[in-house]
């Protein structure tokens, strides 16, 4: 019986906890979803897109069959390796030919495969340096002349198994740098003689239905990349041997940078054009929004209805989560052309001048590891957290003057880079029943506080 007694004793109701059934309903926190309206369009990057001095650049010419045109030249020095000092060529030595080589990435680049192109390659009068900052859509007045010394029109080919571009350089050029050994004796010397090459396919002849062109992804320190200069010792063919030097495109006084020329009036989609050239930003923007990397295009999304919901009420965001998907009815790839999916977008606020910052969201490890921005092939879409940068605009610390959706790495570090990525996407507009962009918040409203 006792322990009967202690079991209803402990039982008992206690009436000093308030009990949701006799709390007020508007006392309530109240967790809600709603998805914000947005609008969307397509914009011409007409900012300086900065080209960054590392191994990998683009080259080619391309004829996007929705975007339009792409130009993408590199300039570069070429070193004598580093540790190297005294070089000089054999007195009896004799030049027989020479060549630029440069290692093309098997799997990524954008166009037709079997594209023939035409390679341009020009010695410059200006001075290559590799700590100054180059500018992708800002270097045509680099150097005040060039000289054609070397050209070459067909496609890629393969050499040591892998797949290169080879352009031949005329033999004058060549055995100027042979002859003269007082270049020779250190790079920087040698530097100074000979500035750097600038190699373009913007000769080539594209057409938007048949010929679309590449663009190639390089490898300028891959030990296959340089400029070869072949030679013999002796004129007695019976024991001639052949000889090569390769002056590199790497080295601690390597300089090597992209500039880049997005024509879209050649030959772009018809809602492209209508979006960036006739500012229909509404008709044209609802069907398809396109998206293109190398400082081509944004896309700029507004959400103007954000402030207002915090009007009534403070809010706490839980979740923002905006998404945007891919237009699956525009092809990605067909026979040898591709057009690769971004790996990666960035989505970044703007300020009164249409500047682009960071989201708070991206600001530290455990928010970046939240924000999102990678490409989801399940659900052929890319998504963000942006629940950070939302809570400030309804708390009112941040303004709302909208967002840049970018063709960056997220990474806060990287988001500045847009010369990394070739690639390009088509989205669904604002007027798509299924794949709409939207902007998904979870919050809780607090009514008396």
């Amino acid at each position: 019986m006792g322990l009967l007694a202690v079991f209803f004793t402990t039982c008992k109701k206690d009436n000093t906890v308030l009990g949701t059934n006799i709390q007020p309903k508007q006392d309530a926190l109240l967790a809600e979803g709603t998805i914000v309206p947005l609008f969307a369009h397509t914009v011409l990057t007409k900012t300086a897109v900065a080209s960054f001095n590392d191994r990998y650049k683009f080259l080619g010419s391309n004829q996007d069959p929705y975007f339009g045109r792409t130009d993408i030249g590199l300039y570069t020095n070429f070193n004598i390796p580093d540790g190297i000092v005294g070089l000089s060529f054999p007195q009896n030595a004799n030049l027989v030919s020479a060549e630029i080589i440069l290692k093309a990435d098997q799997f990524e680049f954008v166009g037709d495969t079997t594209s023939t192109q035409s390679f341009s390659v020009f010695t410059i009068d200006s001075m290559l340096y590799p700590t100054r900052v180059y500018y992708a859509n800002k270097a045509d007045s680099l150097a005040k002349s060039y000289n054609l010394v070397g050209s070459f029109t067909g496609a890629h080919t393969y050499y040591q198994g892998e797949k290169v571009i080879r352009i031949p350089i005329n033999n004058a050029f060549a055995n100027a740098i042979m002859s003269n050994p007082q270049f020779l004796t250190d790079n920087t010397t040698f530097l100074n003689a000979y500035k750097g090459f600038y190699i373009t396919a913007s000769g080539t002849s594209l057409n938007p239905v048949n010929s679309q062109g590449i663009i190639y992804k390089l490898d300028l320190e891959d030990g296959i990349s340089g400029f070869y200069v072949y030679y013999t010792i002796g004129n007695t063919p019976a024991i001639k041997n052949y000889y090569n030097y390769k002056f590199v495109f790497s080295g601690s006084q390597a300089s090597r940078f992209n500039v880049a020329k997005y024509l879209p009036q050649s030959g772009c989609n018809n809602l492209l054009y209508n979006q960036i050239f006739n500012n229909d930003t509404i008709v044209s923007a609802s069907q398809n929004l396109f998206l293109k990397a190398f400082g081509s295009t944004k896309i700029r999304v507004q959400i103007p209805s954000l402030k207002s919901m915090a009007d009534s009420f403070k809010v706490s965001v839980n979740r923002a989560e905006f998404s945007i998907y891919i237009d699956p009815s525009y092809q990605t790839s067909y026979g040898n052309s591709q057009y690769a999916i971004l790996p990666q977008l960035a989505l970044l606020p703007l300020d009164s001048l249409g500047n682009e910052n960071y989201a708070i969201d991206q600001l530290s490890p455990d928010d970046l590891a939240r924000y999102g921005g990678q490409y989801d092939p399940t659900n052929n879409r890319y998504v963000f957290n942006i629940q950070r940068q939302v809570q400030a605009i309804l708390k009112g610390t941040k303004r709302n003057w909208g967002f840049n959706l970018v063709c960056a790495n997220p990474n806060p570090i990287l988001t500045s880079r847009r010369d990394n990525y070739i690639e390009r996407v088509v989205f669904a507009g604002t007027a798509n029943t299924t794949l709409a962009p939207r902007l998904i918040l979870n919050y809780v409203k607090f009514r008396y506080d």
